[in-house]
């Protein structure tokens, strides 16, 4: 009688730290700026503070020229705090340009896979894949893209996806998709942490072939191969 093996643990996922928030850095951002402009204003008025007769000016004057570094320093910390408001602000709206975009790849690559008719348009007719298998890799495609916008926003963690992928790969059409993507994304990455995140994702399918594939079925066989199977409107309607 053989033992089954024992489930690998499960990588912990860690929540993304608050400091790295955009939010708190904006936020603490807006406080350098408000709090260095407060101390450059109040710092007159507390100067003759410092003197013991309270009215020789002329000493008063020369006070401030000795704190003259020190208003010069809280005036580049005030310049560094807008500065990091204008990256933070021309981050979100980059975030939001992609999201706007990937939002219109989704529709698009959700009418293909509900409109079998319409899939030779995304590369032609393609004979060692099923109608299902390609809508399949679709959908795993679209589940990676997703990840990569979460994580160029800063959304998800390294060892989110690394867990995520995980699961991906332990079946075997995440790892068929995968073989036929990898180079063109691999290739293809843009930005530093899309890059990063593609080698994460190919490190992880790597580790995965050490294995074989999960093949118990989740649902029931339909028992339909190279079609999709009928929606339950549609077989209720006939």
């Amino acid at each position: 009688m053989t033992s089954e093996p024992a489930p690998a643990p499960r990588r912990r996922i860690r929540e993304r730290p608050w400091y790295r928030s955009r939010a708190v850095v904006l936020a603490l951002a807006v406080l350098a700026v408000v709090g260095s402009m407060g101390l450059v204003v109040a710092s007159p008025l507390a100067l003759p503070a410092l003197d013991d007769a309270g009215r020789d000016w002329e000493r008063v004057a020369d006070i401030a020229q000795a704190y003259g570094a020190v208003s010069a320093l809280l005036s580049a910390l005030a310049v560094v705090g807008v500065a990091s408001s204008l990256v933070l602000q021309a981050r979100e709206a980059k975030a939001s340009r992609v999201q706007n975009t990937r939002m219109m790849h989704i529709e698009l690559t959700k009418t293909a896979m509900e409109n079998p008719e319409y899939l030779d348009c995304w590369g032609g007719p393609d004979a060692s894949r099923t109608v299902l298998l390609r809508q399949q890799h679709m959908y795993v495609n679209l589940v990676v893209s997703h990840w990569e916008m979460a994580f160029e926003v800063g959304d998800l963690t390294e060892h989110w996806v690394a867990a995520a992928a995980d699961e991906i790969f332990a079946g075997e059409i995440g790892r068929s998709f995968w073989a036929r993507s990898r180079q063109a994304r691999l290739s293809t990455a843009a930005t530093r942490r899309s890059r990063r995140l593609q080698r994460i994702i190919d490190a992880r399918y790597s580790a995965a072939l050490s294995t074989p594939p999960r093949t118990q079925r989740a649902l029931p066989d339909l028992r339909v191969s190279g079609v999709v199977p009928p929606r339950v409107a549609d077989s209720n309607e006939s």
